[in-house]
């Protein structure tokens, strides 16, 4: 690009005699340079077509360059073109790369100045151009806007241009599919968002070992009492070390697990409750009763245990959210305007310690919720559809009861733990709860598109589980996470089953030694209890439900939770006793047992159901209405 110097004078002259002449400063005098510069390209007619560039004022030179004319210095290996006036905007970018590439075969543009007026193009290799092409092209740039260049494990060191910014939640997903496509399954890389440098590994596929076992070592560990670990991560690439995949309570106190029947959920769970046993946590388990056997191990230690039925576990989730409202923890942040439970004092920490919340198979407990806004007149309703409402407003209660523990319980010590089968609005998770969480986990090696849709906020930028991982069925234990403050991830379940023991009778071995068990429980019953048992070696039922009885919170502490639970129960029994049975006395009502009955040799069958004149006896509103509870 041709440049003129036009000099001009230090001064000018006017009606109160000579000034300095500043005309990058006065507009007066740039109307006075001005016509000494068409002067100058009267004198100079090559510099016909050039333009001020800028003005040197301390030599008092005016800088003009003539931009219709493109020119090209350098040498075989880098060129630097001066562009037009008509390509010095960021749009040309494509015309310019196009047109010297073909000017100068081999160069490709790796620079692009436009409002400097420049393109800088330098000698590049076919695997640079494939390598750079593939980077850009999936990270949304020009190829020109990254720069490549072969590092010494084989793989490449980019650059991004300093206006590309690096985002790890927009840009890691994409740069991790580009590493396949660069070189194979395996190859990983490492970004840093300051500097814009992209360092891309070669390598070859990660894989899980068969077993990860639970390192003994860490449970109860003091550091443990604000991170739990879990599992291990997947590495980005085969040979390097596993990294503990943990849950940072601090950064957020609710988790959500989403995962198919069989997909590791309660193994998952049970490794988290270990640890925060170990620290000694409070616990309240709530759950279906044909599924909390899952959590049997841990009776000991649980202070609400609301598996028995809908109701209880509606009236404990009901104390809890009393306690969070108005109990003695309630009134003390109040009173100390504390606003986290890990800055509150020693003293006040072992007076209100930690109290974890396990909500399993939560679909379950809500899926037929109904509000109550008026209770039905017993004499004028059927015992079983105020039995259907008594169940329905009690899991209305249970999802109320979630959202307010959501809402309050984070500062003040309490954790969250909700699993469900499925994570949707209609499963009773819509987005206004799921966004309440801040941990997420979605266990399988390939959940449904609906659940991955309902667990994670960011599902484009969520890995998948490798096939290799799949194929070598290493995949048992297998999920991803989106927790707090990290980037989605594929991890692998700690297993703690060993010496022919499953997990939880291990759990609760180490946590019988580590924390204690408590005076009322016998050690050697409650191995008893979950232990491994044939037909030959029956279990102690007895002690199996003395364990249950002692922390259930009972249907009458948990229909007293509640009084419009309370009043439908009461018009369910009035009901009952209105509907004379098939002799015509009175019926009783639908009260629970204040204690479990003596287990019987042999359950007896449940009545059989035939139309009426099958000759089958009919079945009257009490036997109906114990069929339907039961």
């Amino acid at each position: 690009m041709p440049t003129f110097k036009c000099n001009y004078p230090a001064t000018v002259r006017t009606r109160d005699g000579s000034v300095p002449f500043h005309p990058e400063s006065d507009a007066r005098h740039r109307k006075a340079l001005e016509g000494l510069i068409a002067k100058f390209k009267t004198s100079h007619p090559e510099a016909a077509s050039a333009e001020l560039e800028s003005i040197d004022a301390d030599n008092h030179v005016a800088i003009l360059s003539d931009r219709t004319v493109m020119s090209v210095n350098g040498d075989d290996r880098r060129k630097v073109v001066n562009l037009l006036a008509s390509q010095c905007k960021p749009s040309a970018g494509e015309q310019v790369d196009d047109y010297w590439s073909r000017q100068y075969p081999g160069f490709h543009m790796v620079e692009f100045h436009p409002y400097e007026g420049q393109a800088i193009f330098e000698r590049l290799t076919k695997e640079q151009v494939r390598a750079r092409n593939i980077i850009a092209s999936k990270l949304g740039i020009k190829p020109w806007q990254v720069r490549v260049a072969r590092a010494k494990d084989g793989g490449w060191r980019c650059r991004l241009d300093k206006e590309i910014i690096y985002q790890p939640s927009k840009h890691d997903k994409a740069m991790a599919e580009a590493c396949v496509l660069v070189g194979h399954p395996g190859w990983w890389f490492e970004a840093d968002s300051k500097t814009g440098v992209i360092d891309v590994h070669a390598g070859e596929p990660a894989n899980f070992e068969p077993v990860h076992p639970l390192p003994p070592e860490t449970l109860g560990a003091p550091e443990n009492m604000r991170r739990t670990p879990f599992g291990v991560l997947l590495p980005r690439a085969g040979g390097l070390p596993f990294e503990p995949a943990s849950i940072d309570w601090k950064e957020g106190s609710f988790l959500l697990i989403g995962g198919e029947g069989g997909s590791g959920k309660s193994v998952f769970t049970n490794v988290v409750l270990a640890e925060q046993i170990a620290q000694g946590v409070e616990l309240t388990i709530v759950d279906t009763k044909s599924k909390s056997t899952d959590y049997f191990w841990c009776r000991p230690w649980v202070k609400y245990w609301g598996c028995e039925s809908i109701v209880q576990a509606a009236g404990c989730l009901n104390h809890l959210v009393w306690e969070m409202e108005h109990g003695e923890r309630a009134k003390a942040w109040a009173e100390n305007a504390w606003q986290s439970w890990y800055d509150i004092p020693d003293w006040a920490k072992r007076k209100f310690p930690i109290h974890v919340i396990v909500i399993d198979e939560y679909a379950s407990l809500v899926d037929e919720a109904q509000m109550c806004k008026s209770v039905p007149n017993p004499e004028k309703t059927l015992p079983p559809v105020l039995q259907q409402a008594y169940k329905g407003y009690a899991e209305y209660l249970i999802r109320y009861d979630v959202i307010r523990i959501l809402r309050l319980a984070r500062f003040m010590g309490y954790r969250l733990i909700l699993a469900s089968q499925t994570v949707s609005q209609a499963s009773g998770l819509p987005p206004n709860i799921r966004d309440l969480f801040t941990h997420r986990v979605a266990m399988g090696p390939n959940p449904s598109e609906s659940l991955e849709k309902g667990v994670f906020h960011d599902l484009a930028g969520m890995p998948a589980v490798p096939a290799n991982v799949i194929d070598s069925g290493n995949s048992k234990g297998v999920g991803r996470a989106e927790l707090a403050g990290m980037t989605g991830r594929v991890f692998k379940t700690y297993w703690a089953g060993r010496d022919g023991m499953v997990d939880t009778e291990v759990f609760g071995h180490m946590l019988a030694d580590k924390v204690g068990l408590p005076d009322w429980c016998d050690r050697d019953r409650y191995f008893n209890t979950i232990a491994k048992h044939t037909a030959d070696d029956p279990i102690d039922a007895e002690y199996m439900h003395e364990l249950t009885d002692r922390i259930a919170i009972g249907d009458a502490k948990a229909v007293a939770s509640d009084p419009i639970l309370q009043a439908l129960k009461n018009a369910w029994d009035t009901s009952l006793s209105l509907m004379p049975a098939a002799d015509g006395s009175p019926q009783e009502p639908a009260a629970e047992p204040a204690e479990r009955p003596a287990p019987k040799a042999a359950p007896s069958a449940p009545a059989e159901v035939r139309p009426a004149g099958s000759g089958s006896p009919l079945m009257d509103a009490s036997q109906l209405a114990r069929l339907m509870e039961g």
